[in-house]
């Protein structure tokens, strides 16, 4: 027969575990060996009753909870407080692992002798895995959110704050206290606000808006205002009624956007506004008042003191040139720099034509000061076309292309200076267009020729040498003038290639004449500029095999103008190489005289304007003293343009060296030069 405990016992188990089968429940003795189980202690660990019971129920826990007594201490708090609660990874008899929650209840008699315990398990696997991943979504949202390069702010709709992360209090420059949980969107508007300092009435202040729309900026606060900082602010509404905010400071990239629009429509060596701009600055213009003039300006002499001094000195010249144009608008158009050394300004709101000649001539002025590069002065100019809307055009293109053509025929009149557009001048760019390119096939087939005007000696008689002339006997137009194509060659470069064409031509051709005779060649400003015109010369002189000292190399003041130093240099190392040098067309320029102090020329060539009309005392007086000058400098004398007996009677009065003109011939091809130096013998034979 049971006892009456044991029976008490076997009751309050049956009634325990009746229909349950989603706990694990069975009893433990005193010392925690199980005494019965029920169906959800098999189900959820595994055990069939008959081979656990009799067992330690520490058999459950992992090997390190053992060693650590894990499952006395929860025996001994049982026994100790009635009840023991725990939640924790236990084993199955596969040796799979669950997470249960478990109450261990202490079982007393009526006598209060402890009877055992009644161990209750639930498997909460799903449930601690759920949680697992909740607290791992929660890590990583937090680590995204304190990584995150934008603050992140989160909205209810009643408009407080749910969240908000590190960079968004950084860059607000808030307070903790402002961003938690709850805090009214006024309340820290209010701040920003605050710091703003809207209502100041101080320039620059704007009022801040709440966190939308999107896309809206707003600068920080009043200091980082001042100190350029701009926040950028992007609101998405969230179906519940609230919002998410993020903010951002974008100072660098809108500071780098600032500067790549403004590359995009400036120079970046003047700081002008550029084509594009100019263009749209125009349209507007016109639209706006269509009585608008377009000024286009290219600079005089520009590409000879770039390619003698060098880029960065050219580069400094047009920064002084802009600087310059500013100063002349001051505000009241635009100017811009189209490339290279072309520039362009846009008047609007022109009556009739007198204050753009002002402005032109005002323009011509300013560039036309000397101006030092690299403790060197030089002189540039600028010639200037202006057409005026809507008469010359109604539209941006029209407009720009006849002031181009005026600008060319500006350049075509003598250069610094300016003209205004007339109908009939896009005709003659046309053709002058064409004359353009049939030059350039013309000097790449070999189509001009030289000619060779006498210079007579005046003391001895006879031909002391011939000037070698450019000459283009044009198939369809016939001859055509030399001042219509040496510009447009020196303009598109082509005079580079055609002066060396001429020296080597000269030289091969003089080297058959008698040997007393020189060739005089012109050399151009361009020529200087390009810095080869020494190789050109002592390849010219090897391969003819003329001697140096019968080459005469004739040069303008022009060419002096552009850079004296560096041109002075190069004149005396060919001097030394025994070429003579001429000033040629003097007294045409406005400092003729101050060039003949710069280089010990060995002749200088008046010109002809002064014979023409020497009736005039005050050009007999000029060629007298430029004769008496020439003398006192050890230089000769060669008078330009006779014509007439008269002419000539006055030039041997004043004892002159040479002379030359169509008194004595006409220039004359290769060929013809033996039949003349047959009647005309040379100076010495003479």
């Amino acid at each position: 027969m049971a006892a009456p405990d044991a029976v008490d016992a076997n009751l309050m188990y049956r009634l325990l575990v009746q229909g349950v089968t989603d706990y694990a429940i069975y009893m433990l003795d005193p010392q925690g060996v199980i005494s019965n189980w029920n169906a959800g202690a098999e189900r959820a660990k595994g055990y069939r009753a008959h081979e656990i019971v009799g067992r330690h129920f520490s058999c459950f826990y992992g090997q390190e909870e053992r060693s650590r007594g894990v499952p006395h201490q929860g025996l001994e708090t049982a026994r100790r407080t009635g009840r023991f609660e725990a939640e924790g990874w236990r084993v199955r008899k596969d040796g799979s692992r669950f997470w249960a929650h478990v109450v261990i209840e202490a079982i007393h008699g009526e006598d209060g002798r402890l009877l055992g315990f009644a161990k209750i398990t639930r498997d909460c696997t799903e449930r601690r895995l759920q949680a697992e991943r909740l607290e791992e979504t929660s890590a990583n949202l937090d680590l995204a959110l304190a990584h995150m390069s934008q603050g992140l702010c989160l909205v209810d709709a009643r408009r407080r704050l749910i969240l908000c992360n590190a960079r968004f209090r950084e860059i607000l420059v808030l307070d903790a206290a402002l961003t938690q949980r709850g805090t009214p969107l006024s309340a820290i508007l209010r701040r920003l606000i605050r710091d703003e300092g809207v209502g100041s009435g101080e320039p620059g202040a704007r009022p801040l808006r709440p966190f939308r729309p999107a896309g809206a900026a707003i600068p920080l606060s009043r200091d980082l205002t001042r100190q350029g900082r701009t926040i950028a602010v992007t609101t998405r509404a969230l179906p519940t009624g609230g919002w998410v905010s993020t903010v951002e400071d974008v100072t660098e990239r809108r500071r780098i956007e600032d500067s790549i629009l403004h590359m995009a429509h400036h120079d970046a060596l003047t700081g002008l506004p550029n084509r594009t701009a100019f263009g749209a600055h125009l349209e507007r213009a016109l639209a706006a008042n269509g009585a608008t003039a377009v000024l286009c300006l290219d600079l005089d002499r520009f590409k000879a003191i770039n390619d003698t001094f060098g880029h960065p000195a050219g580069d400094a010249l047009l920064r002084t040139v802009a600087e310059r144009l500013r100063g002349v608008l001051r505000g009241s158009g635009m100017i811009a720099r189209l490339g290279g050394d072309e520039f362009v300004v846009a008047l609007a709101g022109t009556g009739d034509g007198r204050p753009i000649e002002g402005l032109a001539e005002r323009l011509i002025e300013a560039v036309g000061q000397p101006l030092e590069i690299d403790g060197h002065l030089a002189h540039v100019g600028v010639s200037v076309g202006i057409a005026v809307g809507p008469r010359d055009g109604a539209d941006p293109d029209t407009l720009f292309r006849n002031a181009d053509i005026a600008l060319y025929r500006a350049k075509a009149a003598g250069r610094n200076t300016y003209r205004f557009y007339e109908t009939g001048m896009d005709a003659l760019a046309a053709a002058r267009n064409l004359l353009q390119l049939e030059l350039r096939d013309a000097v790449q087939t070999g189509e001009l020729r030289l000619h060779y005007q006498p210079v007579m000696d005046l003391r001895r008689g006879g031909v002391g040498g011939f000037e070698a002339l450019l000459r283009w006997p044009h198939p369809q137009r016939g001859s055509v003038p030399p001042d219509t194509f040496i510009p447009i060659a020196e303009e598109t470069g082509l005079i580079t290639r055609l002066g060396a064409w001429v020296l080597r031509e000269a030289c091969r051709e003089a080297a058959v004449w008698p040997e007393e005779i020189r060739v005089a060649v012109n050399v151009s400003a361009v020529q200087f500029a390009r810095g080869s015109l020494e190789e050109v010369v002592t390849l010219a002189l090897a391969v003819s095999g003329l001697a140096p000292h019968r080459l005469e190399l004739e040069i303008t003041e022009s060419v002096l103008m552009s850079d004296s130093e560096a041109v002075v240099a190069c004149l005396h190392r060919l001097r030394r190489m025994g070429v003579r040098v001429a000033l040629d067309d003097f007294g045409t320029g406005h400092s003729s005289l101050s060039y003949l102090r710069l280089f010990p020329f060995d002749r200088i060539k008046i010109d002809r304007s002064f014979i023409r009309e020497i009736g005039r005392p005050e050009n007999v007086a000029i060629v007298r003293a430029v004769r008496a000058l020439a003398a006192d400098l050890g230089a000769a004398i060669t008078v330009e343009g006779i014509e007439t007996q008269e002419q000539l009677a006055f030039v041997r009065g004043l004892d002159c060296e040479e002379a030359q003109g169509f008194l004595f011939s006409r220039p004359l091809p290769a060929s013809d030069l033996a039949p003349f130096l047959a009647t005309r013998p040379t100076a010495r034979a003479a």
